[in-house]
């Protein structure tokens, strides 16, 4: 009325409504069978006497394919012959009796496809999929599956829960999640808007599972034997007989070869011959200031060598070529063993 201008304020205005958290199921909560239990109702469902107008084998189909594919039970009684294509092995339900208000088209599994085909050879298109003698599937569906639970001696209740026929819906999320199926792909199958309604409600935990996810965990105790092993211990213990630290052989290196010096026809010196005695450094008296000059004292410079003192004037040897031809060094010095007559040099040929 405020909204449409026919009253200044509203009288409802100071009022304030409760928060009422909705329980669903809270009359009768759902539970679900273990597998062994499931195959054994249907089994004895089979052979059960005709109950509620459906005959113990159709009661077997009605269910079989509630819990493969969670349809409810008011889809299901909406379902005709024609509602199934079994070229594509498919159900399909009318939008109008879905809770979602829109068509829903199921997958069915092939050998319970196939025993839908046979059960309805012969029958109209437009004749009710179930309900036997009744002019629709009735409406005391978990009054029928109690009886069947009697016959199978499986409790209805357990601890205060229920197994009723849309707990058959339950048994579908939680075949589900048992199979390994994708959280996303249950919620597709299982229509559900919120994936939390589909892995928190709809999906429970049956005998045996939980010891079996942690007996799948990986094995931490083969750790270790698996980092031996990679060490090449063979699964053995560092210390153990057969891995004790092995000695290293020295790699000996091969002597140079002796390559031909490009100055003179003789091949450069192996540089053990340098000494008698191997590995004794030679120890070279050098030149005061580093730099050549024609003062006596500063140009001439002494070889320790065991072979004496290396002739003045001449150029000191180089490390590893002790056979090269020497240079006579031109610095105006005076050398004894060097005599000149009428200008020429004469170069006794000892020193060489």
């Amino acid at each position: 009325m405020v909204q449409d201008g026919r009253a200044a304020e509203s009288p409802l205005e100071h009022l304030r409504c409760k928060t009422v958290r909705k329980v669903i199921d809270e009359v009768h909560p759902r539970r679900v069978l273990e597998i062994d239990e499931l195959r054994r109702l249907l089994e004895v469902m089979k052979s059960a006497p005709k109950r509620f107008g459906m005959s113990g084998y159709e009661r077997y189909l009605l269910c079989r394919l509630t819990a493969e594919t969670g349809l409810r039970a008011k889809e299901l009684r909406s379902l005709k012959v024609s509602s199934f294509d079994f070229s594509s092995l498919t159900v399909s339900v009318s939008a109008t009796y879905t809770k979602n208000k829109g068509e829903a088209v199921q997958s069915l599994r092939p050998d319970t496809a196939e025993e839908l085909r046979e059960f309805f050879a012969g029958k109209l298109p437009n004749v009710k999929a179930f309900g036997g003698t009744y002019k629709q599937l009735t409406d005391k569906t978990s009054k029928m599956i109690e009886a069947d639970l009697a016959d199978a001696d499986i409790p209805y209740v357990v601890d205060g829960l229920y197994f009723g026929f849309h707990a058959l819906r339950h048994q579908t999320g939680t075949l589900l999640a048992a199979s390994g199926v994708h959280p996303k792909v249950a919620q597709k199958i299982m229509r559900h808007s919120d994936i939390n309604l589909t892995l928190s409600r709809y999906s429970h935990i049956l005998t045996g599972q939980e010891a079996d996810a942690v007996a799948s965990l990986p094995d931490l105790s083969s750790l270790q034997g698996n980092k031996n092993v990679a060490t090449g211990t063979d699964g053995r213990g560092a210390n153990a007989p057969g891995n004790e630290a092995k000695p290293l052989t020295p790699k000996l290196t091969p002597l140079l070869t002796p390559t031909a010096y490009s100055a003179c026809n003789k091949l450069a010196a192996d540089v053990s011959s340098l000494s008698p005695k191997a590995g004794k450094v030679k120890v070279r008296k050098h030149m005061s200031g580093g730099k050549l000059s024609s003062n006596r004292h500063r140009m001439s410079s002494s070889d320790n060598d065991e072979k004496g003192i290396r002739p003045a004037g001449f150029e000191p040897a180089t490390f590893g070529l002790g056979n090269r031809c020497s240079i006579l060094l031109s610095y105006e010095r005076f050398n004894p063993n060097i005599l000149q007559y009428n200008g020429l040099l004469h170069v006794p040929s000892t020193l060489f």
